[in-house]
């Protein structure tokens, strides 16, 4: 589903070098082309259209002057600030940039046939006349020199382990024959093959292949050699092999072409040499001439440039896509030779950004972006009767050209008419199409086709400039379908001289230039908006319902410009209050206008007054949005989405890697597609209730009740949405359900909750089953009858006890097969109570005893004794409370009643308060005493009230006892000292607790200077020398902690790549499997499988925290032994950074008494301890630990190896770095 649409076109034409253009390479630092031709090397800006620099290799005699030269290959050495250029008569030559000075770094007597660097630029290859390759570093030093043409396999030989002959051994779907056929004889490489050998590199710099035509039998081969020139293997024999290559930078597979007797193709070839895959061009075995294939710098797009036999030139553009090659896109320069490219190359930074130079010096620059096209198929799929997964289709629409741009109508009623923008420049409209006349199965009453393939109902020719007819239909970039008379588009030029870059938005005779790239264009259907995004993030809005169309800026409702701080690559309209434009970034990252709201989003789209996104935590959210603000949305986007809430309607768990396709209009259907590229469908909660509520309001029970069947909604949510409503229209209900069996469903499905606030969080439900019964049947006795099938007689009984009603309670026992000894004697001894009395007998007998104590509560002061004990046996305090006055004797003795429960919770703080409020002061004292309250115990002791000694003495106590104890010095320094009156006491608490401040403030103040001596100046040295032992400990530990998690985490890489190496399948899709398999192999996953039942298996907390506590152990050698480095270096930070408070208040007190020396110490050793954790922080919590990788599936994987995996990655989340706190001042500058 994801294709490339171009986002922007360069052209830079008005220069002309001398010569012609034969290779170029791109500087990646300042955005210039550097064009090798037989004369010269020129530097190329093609945004300025300026010449940079120019260097002529004649007059330095590398190149004949009559033109006659070739340069073999060119590379831009950004370490160097130089490019090295190799001639075909052996010279290689360094041209430095900044100094524009020529040297030649060595010459080949033979000649030079190609020049390759590695990806690292450490190395450099070179292929000589003599057919060998020569190694060399970038500093041009030889390291060795090895012939092309080996007769050895290589390092990588097969094995064969003898099991038997051909002739003896299974064929698979060849046949017994396939032994008898006779080794075809190889053939040579094509006539117009130049033979020179190709050379490409593998993305890591390990390996790189050479394809060379060998002396022998004429044919090409490939062979692969690894960093050190050695040998690795040989292709097997391709006949029809033709010169390009090309290494898959990311992957194991090389790309190549191969001319078949009936087709022309591109393979695929292991390193090992064995082909793998391939797939077949559009054209015949003789139409075109691949001249060379360039994948993109992350392996998404495979370019193929060819030839035909009329000379024209062009480059398509391929992805794959569930095991399936699509054509996205096709460049046509026409038959003009001075329009061919003479070079084409991918930006080796920017992925999707492609470059060309032409033979007559024009630059052309195309940018892309993932935006359904299929080289001159459209794939069609009607996801509301279908969901077809790719390369699969309900229908195939055929083009005469390659297809470069789909749109859809933007009407909602018609979304399924289409506009296509072939190559040629034509565009295609097709609408719905109808059933042909003559259906045979419209006779015979046989199966009827519900959908039908859309028909082609016009065509348009698009050509912008008749002068620059090969070049115009491709400056068209976007495209809207409003009707078959309006159409808005996005034309882009070429620069001009004033290198301005000139866009036109246009629709039916109109037109509107701009400045800038527009990169993307959204249409609100609800309002019609039209908004435009220009390449650097500007947002425009386009006023084309008006007479005059215009553009104006985007704004606030302040008039303030808004733009995105990032361009997008995915924009559309929505309404927040007002109307927004989202927009996602290629980063992930989501915008509403210039705010910033989620930075986890891989994909979205706004449905009706929905947004639903996926995100890399592998979730769907789907929010509505008429009930948010932006900032609502971003503290939604925020949150943890409810994942810990399985109520959530607005979060769903997808597969990894899913993105959203579409929604189907009016419908619950969300299409995903997956990494791979097979789509899914789900129903999304939030829609799902969204459209059931839509239907419960309007009162389409039926349409309301078969969605919830399907979709598995329980049934309490169509009396729940609005028990009022329903039972007003119960015969409503009843009418358009009209089935027996449909009404008994829905009624067993009752439950005694709302569901609104706890299935699907947005009255007693048995009860509504008698009135939908008497509406049903003609009696509530045949209703009752009835009902008996479906509910249990004894809970029918008991509810029909609750309401209070005898003569039910009677009809409901008759019906049962009760004894009449069990009820009658209960029922006749309720009937004799007082009404009240008698509804609370009901209640507790029925265990509803909050409602009994209601009832009881009326009953008067002689039922006060049962009330009480029923509020202490039920633990009903609260609700007792509020059921008498404040002033009366019974909530005075609930009171003191809930003080003592209190007591017993370990809650005598509020049991004091219940008991001041009502008067009893001495054991509110009592209670404040023994929760150490010692505030509210003063205050009490005040109001009884207390002697003074026994006041010092219970101020003593409190300090002594309770604070002390509880390490709250300071509060226990104000009690000594203001009731007990002891200073002495107060001043030892203080220095106990290092208050060193304030208790120098009651020396002083006491005129006790004594103690200085005797108590403070020795405790100052006892805690300077505690800190210093102790930060020498932290930081003993955290040295060994760091140092032992480099080795884990190089430990873990090395496993990993060893798993990649060996266990991972080599295919197309080889690099979307999981790095988290590589922890672990088989065998130990085996051994591992009972840690994970023994994790599901707990409890109860206490075994949860045993084995979490077990998981993340220090103890080397155990699975998430990083993790557990990682919490315990966190640990130490946090520990460490938070002295900063204490040693700055002892550094004062040390130097204050001259102990400069320990204050120094302690000072720089703490200093140190700090310095060293801020500086270790980004070693330790590298970028991109956060994400926690996914366990590996496959086919290669095993039920052991998934069981370790999930539970090597459950709850084993990476904790987040600490953050320290620089801003906090500690440092003494007199101790500097």
């Amino acid at each position: 589903m994801r294709n490339l649409r171009l986002l922007k076109s360069l052209r830079c034409s008005e220069l002309q070098g001398p010569g012609t253009p034969q290779c170029f390479s791109v500087r990646t630092d300042t955005g210039t082309v550097l064009i090798a031709s037989e004369y010269s090397v020129t530097e190329l800006d093609p945004r300025a259209g300026q010449v940079m620099n120019e260097v002529s290799l004649t007059a330095e005699r590398y190149l004949p002057e009559d033109g006659s030269g070739t340069v073999v290959g060119i590379q831009d050495l950004p370490d160097q600030e130089s490019v090295c250029v190799a001639t075909a008569t052996g010279d290689v030559i360094l041209y430095n940039l900044s100094t524009s000075q020529l040297e030649c770094v060595g010459s080949v007597n033979s000649g030079l046939s190609a020049m390759s660097w590695s990806p690292d630029q450490e190395l450099v290859t070179l292929t000589t006349g003599q057919d060998t390759i020569i190694m060399m570093t970038k500093n041009f030093e030889p390291i060795i020199e090895v012939g092309i043409h080996q007769d050895d396999f290589g390092e990588g030989k097969f094995i064969t382990v003898g099991w038997g002959k051909k002739e003896t051994q299974f064929h698979g779907s060849e046949g017994k024959h396939a032994a008898q056929k006779k080794t075809i004889e190889v053939q040579p490489a094509m006539s117009w093959d130049d033979r020179r050998p190709r050379v490409t590199w593998r993305g890591d710099g390990q390996l790189f292949a050479v394809s060379s035509v060998c002396p022998q039998t004429g044919a090409r081969k490939v062979r692969v050699w690894n960093r050190e020139c050695v040998l690795q293997s040989t292709s097997e024999t391709v006949n029809g092999l033709e010169q390009s290559l090309c290494w898959k930078p990311s992957g194991s597979l090389i790309a190549a072409t191969q001319r078949h007797p009936n087709k022309h193709s591109v393979v695929f070839m292991e390193k090992n040499g064995l082909l793998h895959g391939d797939f077949t061009l559009p054209f015949g075995k003789e139409q075109v001439k691949v001249k060379a294939l360039l994948w993109n710098s992350d392996s998404t797009v495979l370019a193929v440039w060819l030839e035909d036999m009329i000379r024209e030139e062009g480059v398509q553009l391929w992805t794959v896509g569930n095991y399936h090659w699509y054509l996205k896109q096709s460049l046509y320069f026409g038959t003009d030779p001075q329009r061919a490219p003479a070079d084409v190359s991918w930006d080796p930074e920017r992925p999707l950004r492609l470059h060309l130079v032409t033979r007559g010096w024009a630059s052309l620059t195309y940018d892309w972006g993932w935006s359904t096209d299929h080289g001159d198929k459209v794939l069609v799929s009607t996801f509301r009767q279908c969901v077809v997964p790719p390369p699969m289709c309900a229908y195939e629409l055929q083009l005469p050209a390659p297809v470069n741009l789909v749109t859809f109508h933007r009407q909602p009623q018609r979304t399924n008419e289409l506009a296509a923008l072939t190559a040629d420049g034509h565009i295609l409209v097709y609408g719905q199409g109808g059933p042909p006349e003559s259906d045979p199965t419209a006779r015979v009453g046989g199966f009827r086709s519900i959908t039908h393939a859309p028909q082609l109902k016009t065509t348009y020719r698009y050509n912008l400039d008749r002068h620059s007819k090969a070049f115009s239909f491709m400056t068209l970039t976007l495209m809207l379908y409003l009707s078959l008379t309006l159409w808005l588009c996005c034309v882009q030029g070429f620069v001009g001289s004033g290198g301005k870059v000139p866009l036109t938005v246009c629709i039916p005779r109109s037109r509107v230039e701009l400045e800038g790239h527009v990169i993307s264009m959204c249409h609100s259907s609800d309002t019609g908006t039209v908004a435009l995004q220009l390449e650097d993030g500007r947002i425009r809005k386009f006023l084309w319902d008006s007479l005059k169309p215009s553009v104006v800026g985007w704004q606030d409702a302040t008039g303030y410009s808004i733009n995105f701080p990032d361009p997008c690559v995915q924009t559309a309209l929505c309404t927040i209050e007002k109307e927004h434009l989202l927009g996602l970034t290629d980063r992930s990252h989501l915008f509403v206008d210039d705010t910033e709201v989620a930075s986890n989003v891989s994909s979205f789209v706004v449905y009706d007054d929905f947004l639903l996104l996926t995100t890399h935590s592998h979730t769907c959210r789907c929010l509505r949005l008429s009930t948010l603000t932006v900032k609502g949305l971003q503290v939604a986007l925020a949150a943890d989405g409810g994942q810990n809430d399985q109520n959530d309607e607005t979060l769903r768990r997808v597969e990894r890697g899913s993105r959203i396709v579409t929604v189907v209009p009016q419908d619950t259907r969300l299409i995903l597609q997956m990494p791979r590229g097979n789509l899914e469908t789900i129903h999304h909660r939030a829609l799902v209730l969204a459209q059931l509520r839509k239907c419960l309001d309007s009162q389409k029970f039926r349409e309301a009740f078969e969605c919830m069947r399907k979709l598995r909604i329980n049934l309490n949510l169509i009396y729940d949405h609005n028990p009022k409503v329903f039972l007003e229209s119960v015969e409503t209900f009843l009418r358009q359900l009209d089935s027996i069996n449909h009404i008994n469903l829905f009624l067993t499905e009752l439950k005694e909750e709302d569901t609104t606030t706890t299935m699907y969080p947005y009255p007693s439900n048995v009860d509504i089953v008698f009135s939908i019964y008497r509406t049903f049947y003609r009696s509530a006795r045949e209703a009752l009858k009835y009902l008996m099938f479906l509910v249990n007689v004894n809970e029918l009984y008991e509810h029909s006890l609750g309401t209070y009603d005898f003569d039910l309670v009677l009809m409901v026992a008759e019906k049962s097969q009760k004894d009449p000894k069990e009820y009658l004697p209960f029922l006749n001894m309720l009937k004799t109570l007082e009404p009240n009395y008698q509804r609370y007998t009901i209640d507790k007998h029925l265990k509803r005893y909050r409602k009994a104590l209601h009832h009881l509560s009326k009953c008067g002061e002689e039922h006060f004794t049962e009330a009480l004990n029923l509020v202490k046996d039920q633990r009903l305090y609260s609700e007792a409370l509020g059921l008498y006055p404040t002033d009366s004797p019974q909530y005075k003795a609930l009171s003191c009643a809930y003080a003592e429960y209190l007591v017993e919770q370990q809650q005598a703080e509020q049991a004091g308060l219940l008991l001041w409020r009502c008067g009893e002061a001495v054991r509110a004292l009592q209670a404040f005493v023994g929760s150490a309250s010692w505030r509210n115990a003063l205050c009490v002791a005040e109001q009884i009230p207390l002697p003074p000694d026994q006041l010092a003495l219970l101020a003593r106590d409190l300090a002594g006892t309770k604070l002390i104890e509880l390490r709250r010095y300071t509060e226990a320094a104000i009690l000594l000292e203001q009731y007990a009156k002891d200073c002495e006491e107060a001043i030892s608490a203080l220095i106990t607790g290092a208050v060193w401040e304030e208790a120098l403030r009651l020396v002083y103040l006491y005129n006790r200077q004594d103690i200085i001596e005797t108590n403070l100046k020795p405790a100052l040295l006892e805690a300077c020398s505690s800190q210093t032992s102790y930060l020498e400990a932290q930081r003993a530990m955290f040295i060994r902690h760091k140092t032992r998690l480099a080795v884990v985490r190089e430990l873990k890489e090395k496993a990993r790549l060893e798993l990649l190496d060996e266990d991972v399948p080599d295919c197309p899709e080889a690099e979307l499997y999981s790095e988290a398999s590589s922890v672990m192999s088989g065998s130990r996953a085996g051994s591992k499988y009972s840690h994970s039942n023994s994790r599901i298996s707990s409890r109860s907390s206490k075994n949860r925290r045993k084995a979490e506590r077990k998981k993340l152990s220090l103890k080397e050698g155990t699975p998430l032994e990083d993790m557990a480095l990682l919490h315990a270096l966190a640990e130490i930070i946090h520990s460490v950074d938070k002295m900063r408070e204490e040693v700055h208040s002892l550094l004062k007190g040390l130097m204050l008494f001259q102990f400069d020396g320990q204050a120094g110490r302690l000072q720089q050793a703490y200093g140190e301890a700090l310095q060293m954790m801020e500086v270790a922080l980004p070693e330790v919590w590298q970028e991109g630990l956060q994400q926690s990788p996914a366990p590996i599936t496959g086919p290669n994987s095993t039920a052991n190896s998934i069981m370790y995996t999930r539970f090597l990655f459950a709850d084993s989340e990476t904790p987040p770095p600490p953050k320290m706190r620089n801003g906090v001042k500690w440092k003494l500058s007199i101790l500097k």
